[in-house]
């Protein structure tokens, strides 16, 4: 359902783009707020867009017109009033929530895994028992020394249906975008069940909230602020286990955090032959003098979670290597194989070639000149039609004299369109030179590739495995 405080609706969104195409040139509705509540979006389209593109705005009850001088301070006082209830709304529906989220009502779409919505009361959980042995197995595999991915290994071989995959079969309208239809578990998604306290039947909500009635974009609210409810629930594991575990996986992150960064093409490297991500693992060996040897490699993630359950490739490369063919390729397209500072001063030159900043200034000039021209043109029609309206000029004279304006107007209209596109290809080549000389210069500075430098010039990277002693693929999406 949308209703008039929402400005991105399917068909509120179609008739922007039919007036903006002079489709109509009038819109007719019940009262200002089924159309807009919103009293910036007020001054934005009724009194803007529909101004500049000769369209009414009529709406029948509450007499708004444009059409009418004077009309308008109606129209704003409106969606001032309009906007206040959004607002006062908005705040009690809130304040409801949190009064509900304090007293251990549940307010989730959908149960946690392990969990139920109470028949009886859809605010109250009970444990689901046809799923609930397997988190209980996820916390003693745990504890018994097990890691997050070995775990996630284990019920993936073990055919044990993922929680997103119990969740599509349980309940018809969930839906959960970009999971693949591989009954494959994750570590993170282990990781998130050894976390929650939930299942020690603690009930935490409020860790979100909307910025306002106006923006529906998720953010995160302060740990302070959550709402904690102790006993909310029965629990499905005891609170010494589930402690215990906090305990060893917080112990787990300290020396993550003491072994280093994460490596420079992280999300970037993605497996040929499946599509899936290829991670970073490490592994141990001895040389020729026996001393231990650690070396890194990527390797198929979608392989090593389920075997050939997805792919069927046994694909990793040496890290190293990686690197070795990555840099040599980027030396060549910044074509700086001898002299760096010598490249560095030519590819300057050859980016300044176009000064990107004087053109956007011209063009911004002639597109300033042609809203100008647009606006007249719309003050001439609007009072022509007032003296066509008073019989100052006849019928036919007004229709000569708009019609020659009408195909003023419209031409105008395809040159605006023709110089927005020509501003908008200035600003990306501005944007596009400003990045290689920040790539160029920061590599010149460090000497090496850095994982800023690879976000900025590197989309991604598919790696194939070695086929019959032919060598590998490596294919390189460039962002240059």
């Amino acid at each position: 359902d949308y209703s008039g405080a929402d400005t991105s609706r399917p068909a509120f969104d179609r008739l922007l783009r039919d007036a903006e195409k002079r489709e109509f040139d009038i819109v007719l509705c019940k009262q200002q707020n089924r159309f807009l509540r919103n009293l910036e979006a007020v001054e934005e389209i009724i009194h803007g867009k529909f101004y500049e593109w000769n369209i009414r705005f009529v709406s029948l009850l509450d007499g708004a017109d444009t059409a009418i001088e004077g009309n308008k301070k109606s129209r704003q006082i409106h969606g001032m009033v309009d906007e206040w209830y959004l607002e006062d709304l908005s705040k009690n529906i809130k304040n409801t929530f949190r009064s509900k989220m304090k007293v251990g009502q549940y307010l989730g779409s959908f149960a946690p895994y392990g969990y139920k919505k109470d028949p009886e009361d859809r605010h109250k959980l009970i444990i689901d028992e046809e799923v609930a042995d397997n988190v209980r197995r996820i916390f003693n595999l745990y504890l018994k020394g097990y890691g997050t991915h070995r775990i996630a290994q284990t019920l993936t071989k073990e055919g044990i249906e993922r929680p997103s995959a119990y969740m599509k079969r349980k309940y018809e309208n969930f839906s959960l975008p970009n999971v693949s239809d591989y009954n494959l578990w994750g570590h993170t998604t282990i990781n998130r069940i050894l976390r929650n306290p939930i299942y020690i039947g603690t009930l935490t909500q409020g860790k979100e909230t909307t910025r306002s009635y106006k923006d529906r974009r998720r953010i995160a609210v302060d740990e302070e602020d959550w709402i904690v409810v102790e006993n909310n629930h029965e629990p499905i594991i005891s609170e010494k286990d589930f402690y215990e575990v906090q305990r060893l996986l917080d112990s787990k992150r300290r020396n993550k955090k003491r072994k280093g960064k994460t490596h420079i093409f992280a999300t970037k490297v993605r497996c040929l032959h499946c599509g899936g991500s290829m991670v970073r693992s490490t592994t141990r060996t001895r040389n020729n003098q026996y001393r231990d040897l650690t070396y890194a490699y990527l390797r198929c993630k979608n392989n090593a979670l389920g075997g050939d359950l997805i792919c069927k490739k046994v694909n990793r490369i040496n890290y190293t290597d990686l690197y070795n063919y990555v840099e040599a390729e980027f030396l060549k397209i910044m074509d700086i194989y001898e002299n760096h500072e010598e490249a560095t001063e030519l590819t300057t030159k050859q980016i300044k070639r176009i000064n990107y900043t004087k053109e956007l200034r011209k063009l911004l000039t002639l597109l300033q000149g042609i809203n100008k021209s647009l606006n007249d043109k719309n003050k001439i029609l609007t009072n022509l039609y007032i003296d066509k309206s008073k019989g100052i000029i006849s019928d036919e004279d007004y229709l000569i004299i708009s019609s020659n304006l009408q195909g003023e107007r419209e031409q105008l209209e395809l040159r605006k369109k023709s110089l927005k596109d020509e501003i908008e290809k200035i600003e990306r080549l501005k944007k596009e030179k400003a990045d290689i000389e920040k790539v160029v210069k920061a590599y010149i500075k460090e000497h090496k590739l850095t994982h800023e430098i690879v976000n900025e010039i590197i989309d991604y990277i598919e790696i194939g495995s070695p086929e019959d002693g032919q060598g590998r693929t490596i294919n390189i999406y460039w962002k240059l």
